[in-house]
């Protein structure tokens, strides 16, 4: 018996590689060394001493912890901010886009289709054209330089990626299942939170993860809309810490790796869900 199965493994060995496997694999390896070279070339840049910045691609002689210490002076209390504007922004878009995409996507009336390319076009207008009329609208409203006002930005302009998004989601589970949640006596509410939103998880995370890195990127409506250190994100005090004549690199860099920790984190936490919310919900 171990005669007979030891041919075809003999056989197996031998067999000659796929030169188009073999090519996929090297272009595969090339863009993510090209991918990933900024990204080693800032972690090396962030523990360099300033003599060692001159030449970026070299190995650090040691760590100079200096650079994190100086990173985290200027940039530390703009990640709680960021924190504090992302968190609550994610979750309320997501779910108000959860909720507009719902009846869009699961049940029919007239003017639904209407409804869903106006939330369309909410995604075509350039932040620039508004800009000036969102400052008076918040510092009419009291909303400059606080927290809340980004909340409310940060909603609007997430609520039409949001429902289209979910709402194409949504298309993938079938109808008969809202059709035959009514027969037992299941409102539309109760269908969307036990029912539906429970099947899309992956889309929810998904989203969630697109989301936040949006909105803790966001360097626009933080110029915009923010004035001083107690309600300005991390992109703002990244942004502030190249005025001046002199740039110093290596706190840059270190503010850089510390300001891409938490989205970093996140991402990994929910990869796997990532992964199956982009390929239309086929894990549910």
């Amino acid at each position: 018996m171990s005669q007979a199965l030891a041919l075809p493994l003999a056989r197996a060995r031998r067999k000659p590689l796929n030169p188009a496997k073999v090519l996929r694999i090297a272009a595969i390896v090339l863009l993510a060394a090209l991918y990933l070279t900024p990204l080693v070339v800032v972690l090396l840049s962030s523990i360099k001493s300033p003599a060692e910045l001159a030449d970026a691609l070299t190995l650090p002689a040691g760590i100079h912890t200096r650079n994190y210490v100086r990173a985290w002076e200027r940039i530390g209390p703009a990640l709680w901010n960021s924190v504090l504007i992302t968190a609550p922004s994610v979750v309320l878009s997501v779910l108000v886009g959860a909720i507009a995409a719902f009846p869009l996507s699961q049940i029919r009336f007239v003017g639904g289709r209407v409804i869903y390319f106006l939330l369309l076009a909410g995604m075509l207008i350039p932040h620039q054209i508004v800009q000036i009329p969102l400052f008076l609208i918040m510092r009419g409203l009291g909303l400059y330089n606080t927290i809340p006002g980004m909340w409310l930005v940060h909603v609007a302009y997430g609520i039409p990626f949001c429902t289209f998004f979910m709402r194409n989601f949504f298309t993938t589970i079938p109808r008969s299942m809202f059709e035959a949640a009514q027969i037992d006596g299941c409102g539309p509410a109760g269908y969307f939170f036990k029912i539906l939103m429970p099947a899309s998880l992956s889309g929810l995370a998904t989203l969630a993860i697109i989301q936040s890195r949006s909105v803790w990127n966001d360097l626009f409506f933080a110029l915009t809309l923010t004035s001083s250190p107690d309600t300005q994100p991390v992109p703002m005090a990244l942004y502030s810490f190249l005025g001046g004549m002199e740039v110093d690199e290596g706190p840059i860099m270190a503010a850089t790796v510390l300001s891409m920790l938490p989205m970093l984190i996140v991402f990994l936490a929910f990869q796997k869900a990532f992964t199956r919310g982009l390929l239309g919900g086929s894990g549910k």
